[in-house]
């Protein structure tokens, strides 16, 4: 080989190596462009799913209240029944007999009020 060939064939691999270079260069861009777009991608269909699952889990946890709820306000009516009943029986007046004994009270003490006014 003459050395004009020899040069030129260095040349050559060198220049193929820059080649090499310059296309891998690209392609990773492209690649890496790629990516980012597929994680965009997946990181909005991931939202998507998180969102739903968070969704149904608030509904089920809004109904699973709402029958907690309405089973305590039973029981509290129950128990309230049953206690008004026990003091009933052990003839123990309740709120509202307190409450009606009160205003009777009231009145008498008006008709005493009345009556002691009459005869002064």
């Amino acid at each position: 080989m003459k050395t004009n060939e020899l040069t030129k064939s260095v040349k050559n691999v060198f220049l193929a190596g820059l080649g090499v270079v310059s296309l891998t260069q690209k392609e990773a861009n492209k690649v890496y462009s790629n990516l980012i777009k597929e994680g965009q991608s997946f990181e909005k269909q991931t939202k998507k799913s998180v969102n739903k699952v968070t969704d149904q889990a608030e509904g089920k946890i809004k109904n699973i209240k709402s029958l907690a709820t309405k089973q305590i306000n039973k029981v509290e009516n129950l128990f309230e029944t049953k206690v008004e009943n026990v003091l009933g029986k052990l003839d123990i007046p309740s709120v509202a007999d307190i409450k009606d004994l009160g205003e009777r009270v009231e009145t008498l003490i008006e008709e005493i009020q009345k009556s002691a006014k009459k005869a002064a």
